[in-house]
């Protein structure tokens, strides 16, 4: 009965290609749609979850709270600005701060950020190195998994970092005069860090020849050396910079700050009450404003809630629709082919075996719709992914597989199966004698 069954289902639907065809893209649409929606929804949830790293502040300059928390936790973004590092030492030292990790933004390298920052920041996201270590001089980096593999970079190699946090142009301002040296390379951790260029906060400083300017600033200011000592003093720092990339590196917490800043600071907390008195002692100092991730991240999601939403009942609209064209397809055929059940009901197939043969079709159809729906919302993915840098620089390339796509296939099949009762029922019903009687 099962090879009965199948060879009838497959000769029905070759035999009306088009209106087959027409229902499987109508579904196949459907669930494409839904099935992009499942995976934006669990790539951003599982990714803000990986990349927020345990951190509950971040401060930075004044302007965009989203705008902070983006540069800073996701680096999608660019920085809102500059904060003096004696600030930032402050609220190193404040009591209720457990760990302050600092940022020093700015550069990049082929589209790759290149982020000053300590060692602990490695720490955030339980980062381990599958090559090299951490770096121990200026102008030493670390790179990620992903870095290493879009660059294909290795240990010893060397580059010079473009001014600016987007890709670089025929015109963009490097800083040759100051080359990185990769000395670490991390695993993979499917977080932001991946695709991070990390460094000491000295470097990004060097790079920039702030530490020159500020001797300079320092010397004028004082006027503690006549014209002849300082072009003198200017050589010896020229010297002395040179040789930069092989100095022992400061502690930033009790760095002398005159004229120094970083980008942000990533805090966490020591203890909960600080969660309540912290950020209200950020906002209220001059220049400084605090974002909290967990905020930021659910206001964005809330902004982008009704088009989400809206995008979800279209999809859903339009599985009805193909259920509702399974439907009206099977309920055709089924009154052309009355004639022919008749003749194999008369030949002694069951009425059992008819109305197997109407719910195969249906399950038939919508597994295959299922299937190329599913199938199709990932190659989507990785084409848009592949075409628009901003995509392929989060990891949103259709990799992504959830468990709500296996439940979106079962809704699919079941909706399949539905849409083919009727007609299967009144095919189980029909009396073969009276139609062959009556003729076609």
């Amino acid at each position: 009965m099962t090879w009965v069954i199948t060879k009838l289902t497959w000769a029905n639907l070759f035999n009306r290609p088009v209106s087959t065809i027409l229902t499987i893209a109508t579904l196949s649409v459907a669930v494409a749609l839904i099935s992009v929606l499942l995976q934006f929804t669990a790539f951003v949830d599982q990714r803000l979850e990986r990349d927020t790293g345990g951190v509950d502040l971040v401060v930075g300059a004044k302007g965009s709270p989203l705008q902070l928390v983006l540069s800073s936790l996701y680096h999608i973004d660019i920085p809102t600005g500059n904060i003096p590092l004696r600030d930032a030492q402050s609220l190193m030292r404040n009591p209720q701060v457990g760990r302050a990790t600092p940022l020093a933004l700015g550069d990049s390298f082929l589209g790759f950020r290149i982020v000053g920052t300590s060692p602990d920041f490695l720490n955030l996201y339980d980062a381990g190195f599958q090559e090299g270590s951490i770096w121990k001089h200026e102008q030493q980096v670390v790179i990620g998994a992903r870095v290493k593999q879009d660059l294909k970079m290795g240990i010893g190699q060397k580059f010079a970092s473009t001014h600016g946090l987007v890709s670089a142009g025929a015109d963009a301002s490097h800083h040759e005069q100051t080359p990185y040296e990769v000395v670490g390379i991390l695993e993979p951790t499917g977080s932001v860090i991946d695709r991070l260029i990390l460094t000491s906060v000295e470097s990004v400083w060097h790079a920039h020849g702030i530490t020159h300017d500020e001797e300079r600033h320092d010397e004028e200011r004082h006027d503690e050396v006549s014209h002849e000592e300082h072009e003198s003093e200017a050589d010896h720092t020229t010297g002395a910079e040179h040789k930069h990339g092989h100095s022992e590196l400061s502690d930033i917490k009790n760095l002398d700050p005159s004229g120094h800043e970083i980008t942000a600071l990533l805090v966490e907390y020591k203890s909960p009450i600080a969660a309540v008195r912290l950020p209200r002692f950020v906002n209220s100092q001059s220049g400084l404003q605090a974002a909290v991730p967990a905020i930021e991240v659910t206001r964005l999601f809330s902004l982008s809630d009704g088009l989400v939403s809206g995008a979800r009942i279209i999809g859903i609209l339009f599985i009805l629709i193909g259920g509702l064209s399974i439907f009206v397809t099977v309920s055709n055929a089924s009154a052309h082919k009355a004639y022919d059940i008749a003749l194999l009901r008369s030949m002694g197939a069951s009425p059992t075996t008819v109305f197997l043969q109407q719910l195969t079709e249906g399950f038939v159809i919508a597994v295959i719709s299922g299937l190329l729906g599913i199938m199709f919302a990932h190659l989507l993915l990785f084409m848009a992914a592949s075409a628009l840098p901003s995509l392929k620089a989060i990891g949103l390339n259709g990799s992504l597989f959830t468990i709500a796509e296996l439940y979106l296939l079962v809704a699919t099949v079941f909706i399949g199966i539905v849409a083919v009762m009727w007609p299967a029922i009144r095919n189980y019903k029909l009396d073969p004698i009276i139609l062959l009687k009556r003729g076609r």
